[in-house]
């Protein structure tokens, strides 16, 4: 019996053989396609990045985390041969972020701790080239690299102020203020704003299954400085986006 269901895997082991093989790993021949449309779906993390505690002597401490982002979108690739391809999309994205910070007077008995809650929407659009790679008949690698361009729709900075301070009699005086602001562009938010246009690098990579279904994971790292602020005090802000895809092609 172990000698029969050995015989039977070698069979079907040799019978899937032929058609790995003859995938080519890298064909530079016409692409089945000259245009490939797909729409897709992405799950990830945004994160921007600060050096406040730098640029502002009064915060002792600080915590910024990475907030769930995900969106929707379409893509088409234009493929000059089956190896290389042009690529853009255009994705609709929802991103989050949180932050706290403890704010210290100068040799003054008081103390403000800092909750910041941002949510924010954004067009986004990469353009990129394309390498693909035959790993079987039916799966093919691809490696992306080029540029984003991202567009902020709307958002809102949500900050929760604690304010703790003794007066001249020593009693200990708290205080909680609530603000509420754009995240794009306004002068009222806390510490700075955000630029509502960024650039930056793209790189993605995934694998695509019989031509329709793809899954794959792509990151984008801001080139410009996005924090805005009116004050004497200029911070630095970069945007990073990590994600995960799923992908229908036509």
């Amino acid at each position: 019996m172990k000698k029969q269901l050995l015989g039977i895997f070698l069979t079907f082991l040799l019978l899937g053989m032929p058609s790995v093989a003859t995938a080519q790993f890298i064909d530079y021949g016409k692409a089945d396609k000259f245009i490939d449309t797909e729409v897709h779906i992405l799950l990830g993390g945004s994160y921007v990045t600060e050096n406040y505690m730098n640029s502002y002597k009064q915060i002792s401490n600080l915590n910024n985390s990475m907030g769930v982002s995900w969106g929707a979108g379409a893509g088409v690739k234009f493929n000059i041969t089956s190896f290389i391809g042009l690529g853009t999309e255009f994705n609709y994205l929802r991103s989050s972020g949180k932050m706290d910070m403890a704010v210290t007077g100068d040799n003054k008995p008081n103390v403000s701790n800092v909750f910041i809650k941002n949510s924010y929407r954004s067009i986004n659009i990469p353009v990129f080239v394309s390498f693909n790679f035959n790993l079987a008949r039916t799966v093919r690698w691809n490696v992306d690299g080029g540029m984003y361009f991202d567009l902020g729709t709307s958002g809102s900075q949500k900050a929760t102020i604690y304010n703790a301070t003794v007066n001249d009699l020593g009693q200990l005086v708290t205080d909680i203020q609530h603000q509420k602001t754009d995240y794009y562009d306004n002068n009222k938010a806390f510490l700075n704003s955000y630029r509502s246009f960024d650039s930056g690098l793209h790189i993605a990579t995934g694998l695509t299954f019989a031509g329709k279904v793809s899954l794959g994971v792509r990151g984008q790292f801001g080139f410009r400085n996005v924090a805005q602020s009116d004050g004497i005090v200029k911070p630095s802000s970069h945007n990073i986006k990590l994600y995960a895809t799923l992908g229908y092609h036509f």
